[in-house]
């Protein structure tokens, strides 16, 4: 389809694009998705249903350079412990449901602004690594993280000093006291809300 000498790609360069990765319509992206990149067009959003197929794993681990360039990437995935993304490049946004294989490896080098990870293998000790790589500069360009998992619990475990108890409702600050943070332990989950001062 042509528009005024444009083809139907050129046309939607001028757009954000929302671009949704699925079983059904999976066969279609790798080389629309190709010629998307090669022209620089602007992404939204990527959503991506992650059935596991090495197809899939391969399509995203060719693609992950160019993460960065989504202002938002949502990941719904199956559990599969074996599966590995490679993570070249972070969007603005990054949402995962079903994020068992998302390590606190994958998060410490995380540099998303917005963090959100659902059904999560984190564990209340992770939060203590998290926080103290925070207070000490890391994850500049946090403004939102929300952990959910199951192995997240009140059990008296010491998080920067303090019972995981006493974590919730407090506010913390970077060690160069340029940011601050206020904490959220919820029943399974960390809700961590940064500012600058």
């Amino acid at each position: 389809m042509q528009f005024h000498g444009l083809s139907v790609i050129e046309f939607l360069y001028d757009f954000q694009l929302d671009v949704d990765i699925s079983y059904n319509n999976f066969d279609l992206y790798p080389s629309t998705i190709s010629k998307l990149f090669d022209l620089q067009a602007k992404f939204k959003t990527l959503s991506i249903l992650l059935l596991g197929s090495t197809h899939q794993t391969l399509l995203l681990n060719q693609i992950s350079n160019k993460f960065g360039l989504f202002e938002d990437l949502r990941i719904v995935s199956v559990a599969n412990p074996q599966f590995i993304q490679v993570f070249n490049s972070w969007p603005h946004e990054i949402n995962i449901s079903s994020s068992a294989w998302f390590s606190l490896d994958y998060l410490l080098a995380c540099t998303s602004s917005i963090i959100t990870l659902k059904w999560s293998h984190l564990e209340i000790k992770d939060l203590d690594v998290i926080l103290r790589k925070w207070k000490t500069g890391g994850f500049p360009n946090l403004e939102y993280l929300y952990v959910e998992s199951q192995s997240i619990t009140n059990n008296g475990t010491m998080i920067l000093g303090m019972n995981s108890s006493e974590l919730s409702g407090k506010v913390i600050r970077t060690d160069d006291g340029s940011k601050k943070a206020t904490i959220k332990l919820g029943t399974r989950s960390i809700e961590m809300s940064v500012t600058p001062l």
